[in-house]
Protein backbone atom coordinates (compact mmCIF):
# COMPACT_ATOMS: atom_id res chain seq x y z
CA UNK A 1 0.00 0.00 0.00
CA UNK A 2 1.64 3.32 -0.86
CA UNK A 3 0.90 6.71 0.80
CA UNK A 4 -0.66 7.83 -1.95
CA UNK A 5 -3.13 5.05 -1.83
CA UNK A 6 -3.86 5.37 2.05
CA UNK A 7 -4.50 9.13 1.79
CA UNK A 8 -6.91 8.80 -1.06
CA UNK A 9 -8.83 6.35 1.15
CA UNK A 10 -8.66 9.05 3.88
CA UNK A 11 -10.10 11.90 0.86
CA UNK A 12 -12.73 9.10 -0.37
CA UNK A 13 -14.20 8.63 3.40
CA UNK A 14 -14.22 12.06 4.41
CA UNK A 15 -16.37 12.79 1.29
CA UNK A 16 -18.83 10.06 1.98
CA UNK A 17 -19.07 11.79 5.23
CA UNK A 18 -19.76 15.20 3.73
CA UNK A 19 -22.26 14.12 1.92
CA UNK A 20 -23.80 11.15 3.50
CA UNK A 21 -27.17 11.32 5.55
CA UNK A 22 -27.68 8.69 8.22
CA UNK A 23 -30.60 6.18 7.06
CA UNK A 24 -30.99 7.83 4.10
CA UNK A 25 -29.95 6.67 0.68
CA UNK A 26 -28.04 8.58 -1.73
CA UNK A 27 -29.49 9.79 -5.25
CA UNK A 28 -26.93 9.73 -7.65
CA UNK A 29 -27.03 12.92 -8.53
CA UNK A 30 -25.98 13.59 -4.94
CA UNK A 31 -22.70 12.14 -5.73
CA UNK A 32 -21.53 14.43 -9.06
CA UNK A 33 -19.52 17.13 -6.99
CA UNK A 34 -17.94 14.00 -5.05
CA UNK A 35 -17.39 12.43 -7.93
CA UNK A 36 -15.67 14.97 -9.66
CA UNK A 37 -14.00 16.55 -6.44
CA UNK A 38 -12.05 12.76 -6.16
CA UNK A 39 -11.46 12.31 -9.85
CA UNK A 40 -9.02 14.95 -9.47
CA UNK A 41 -7.58 14.38 -6.49
CA UNK A 42 -6.72 11.09 -7.47
CA UNK A 43 -5.02 12.81 -10.27
CA UNK A 44 -3.42 15.44 -8.14
CA UNK A 45 -2.26 13.27 -5.22
CA UNK A 46 1.28 11.65 -4.97
CA UNK A 47 3.41 9.99 -2.98
CA UNK A 48 4.89 11.98 -0.21
CA UNK A 49 2.55 14.60 -0.56
CA UNK A 50 0.75 15.77 2.88
CA UNK A 51 -3.30 14.44 2.44
CA UNK A 52 -5.23 17.29 1.65
CA UNK A 53 -8.20 18.76 4.27
CA UNK A 54 -11.11 18.10 2.98
CA UNK A 55 -14.10 20.27 3.75
CA UNK A 56 -17.24 22.50 2.48
CA UNK A 57 -16.55 26.25 1.78
CA UNK A 58 -19.09 29.14 2.81
CA UNK A 59 -20.78 28.52 -0.42
CA UNK A 60 -21.18 24.26 0.52
CA UNK A 61 -18.80 23.45 -2.16
CA UNK A 62 -16.65 20.30 -1.85
CA UNK A 63 -13.18 21.51 -1.31
CA UNK A 64 -9.82 19.86 -0.84
CA UNK A 65 -6.90 21.93 0.63
CA UNK A 66 -3.22 21.44 0.66
CA UNK A 67 -0.37 23.32 1.86
CA UNK A 68 3.30 22.46 0.95
CA UNK A 69 5.93 24.36 2.06
CA UNK A 70 5.19 27.79 1.66
CA UNK A 71 2.35 26.43 -0.91
CA UNK A 72 -1.37 26.43 -0.34
CA UNK A 73 -3.41 25.09 -3.45
CA UNK A 74 -7.01 24.31 -2.80
CA UNK A 75 -9.43 22.78 -4.84
CA UNK A 76 -13.07 23.13 -4.84
CA UNK A 77 -16.07 21.58 -6.93
CA UNK A 78 -19.61 22.38 -6.96
CA UNK A 79 -22.46 20.21 -6.81
CA UNK A 80 -23.06 19.91 -10.21
CA UNK A 81 -19.13 18.79 -10.94
CA UNK A 82 -18.08 22.31 -12.08
CA UNK A 83 -14.72 23.36 -10.39
CA UNK A 84 -11.60 25.40 -9.81
CA UNK A 85 -8.28 25.33 -8.57
CA UNK A 86 -6.23 28.04 -7.67
CA UNK A 87 -2.29 27.72 -5.80
CA UNK A 88 -0.69 30.66 -4.05
CA UNK A 89 2.54 31.30 -2.50
CA UNK A 90 3.21 32.45 0.76
CA UNK A 91 3.36 36.12 -0.21
CA UNK A 92 0.27 36.00 -2.00
CA UNK A 93 1.75 35.56 -5.55
CA UNK A 94 -0.71 33.30 -7.54
CA UNK A 95 0.74 30.47 -9.20
CA UNK A 96 -1.86 28.74 -10.13
CA UNK A 97 -5.34 29.27 -11.37
CA UNK A 98 -8.26 27.57 -13.81
CA UNK A 99 -12.25 27.06 -13.93
CA UNK A 100 -13.80 23.95 -15.35
CA UNK A 101 -17.66 22.83 -16.89
CA UNK A 102 -18.89 19.94 -15.50
CA UNK A 103 -18.15 18.10 -18.91
CA UNK A 104 -14.53 18.98 -18.65
CA UNK A 105 -12.03 16.58 -17.21
CA UNK A 106 -8.84 19.00 -17.55
CA UNK A 107 -6.24 16.22 -16.86
CA UNK A 108 -3.37 18.84 -17.44
CA UNK A 109 -3.85 21.17 -14.86
CA UNK A 110 -4.36 18.57 -12.21
CA UNK A 111 -1.15 17.34 -13.70
CA UNK A 112 0.33 20.67 -13.30
CA UNK A 113 -0.69 20.82 -9.62
CA UNK A 114 0.56 17.53 -9.20
CA UNK A 115 3.67 19.06 -10.29
CA UNK A 116 3.45 22.09 -8.49
CA UNK A 117 3.17 20.08 -5.05
CA UNK A 118 5.78 18.27 -5.95
CA UNK A 119 8.80 20.70 -6.67
CA UNK A 120 7.54 22.13 -3.52
CA UNK A 121 7.98 18.88 -1.66
CA UNK A 122 11.59 19.13 -3.13
CA UNK A 123 12.80 22.85 -2.05
CA UNK A 124 14.88 22.85 1.27
CA UNK A 125 12.71 23.95 4.88
CA UNK A 126 14.46 27.85 4.95
CA UNK A 127 15.58 27.86 8.77
CA UNK A 128 13.98 29.66 11.19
Amino acid sequence: MTQRTDALRGVEQQLLALVSVPDRQLAPAALAGPRHLFRAVSSIQRDGVPEPLVGVDSDGDLQCRWTVGTTELVLTVEDRGAGYLWALDVDGAELLYAEWSPSEQPHELWSSASALLQARLAEPVAAS
